[in-house]
């Protein structure tokens, strides 16, 4: 009867912190809008601005090179299918720009929104921003997967699972890094406050988080190096 009566208070409980829970909508939009930095600079400059490898496609830089290196250049307009003989170059500036870009993302941007959360956020709307990245970001991703299976060619010669094992492992590694700099700054600002930050910030892009941004790099080598092995729909050379 006593632990009837126990589950029945647990119950009780969590009904109450559900129906009194509040989400701090403007915190966790402000640290997501720090977030987005980077990629929103980098994306209005196009400089090595990259979504995610199709993730908003078609509305990146390297997208018009990807449309135009698959014909599929139905939104950008920007010159139609490469010449074979400038299909060599277009490859390799893709798979450049995505690993330049995907690497820069994921040491700047978590960073960011962990400094923001740090100085800006309390503990529970950490928390909260937290699983509000997580959401967000699997959403698109996921949005990402069903635009490439369903509305585009690549998947045809790609198979799926292997562009969606690659978005995990970018998911997973995304959230490790907003949660290892967010512990790594509060060590630091309760060890010397800004001032140790910035003395150690070299120390920790370099020896606590450098060989998963090598990783990371590696990853955005392999996902253009197998999108576009043997799959641009180029035009003779010779062709008008």
């Amino acid at each position: 009867m006593a632990s009837l009566k126990s589950g029945v208070t647990s119950i009780q409980d969590f009904f109450t912190d559900v129906w009194l829970f509040e989400y701090a909508i403007v915190p966790c939009f402000l640290a997501y809008v720090v977030f987005d930095l980077p990629i929103i600079y980098r994306r209005i400059t196009r400089r090595l601005y990259v979504p995610i490898y199709f993730a908003f496609f078609p509305f990146g830089y390297s997208d018009e090179l990807y449309a135009r290196y698959f014909d599929e250049d139905h939104y950008w307009m920007v010159g139609g299918p490469f010449r074979d003989a400038e299909v060599t170059n277009a490859r390799k500036k893709i798979i450049w720009v995505s690993v330049l870009s995907l690497a820069l993302t994921m040491a700047v941007s978590p960073f960011l929104a962990a400094m923001f959360s740090h100085y800006y956020l309390s503990m529970s709307q950490q928390t909260q921003f937290f699983y509000t990245l997580a959401i967000v970001k699997g959403v698109m991703l996921a949005w990402s997967l069903y635009d490439l299976r369903w509305q585009y060619t690549v998947t045809k010669v790609v198979p799926a699972g292997y562009i969606a094992t690659i978005y995990v492992i970018y998911w997973i590694a995304l959230l490790t890094f907003y949660d290892r700099g967010l512990t790594w700054i509060a060590e630091q600002d309760a060890f010397g406050g800004v001032g140790a930050i910035a003395s150690s910030l070299l120390d920790f892009f370099v020896y606590d988080i450098g060989v998963e941004i090598l990783f990371v790099g590696i990853i955005g080598f392999l996902i253009p190096w197998r999108l576009t092995s043997g799959t641009a729909r180029s035009i003779s050379d010779d062709e008008e």
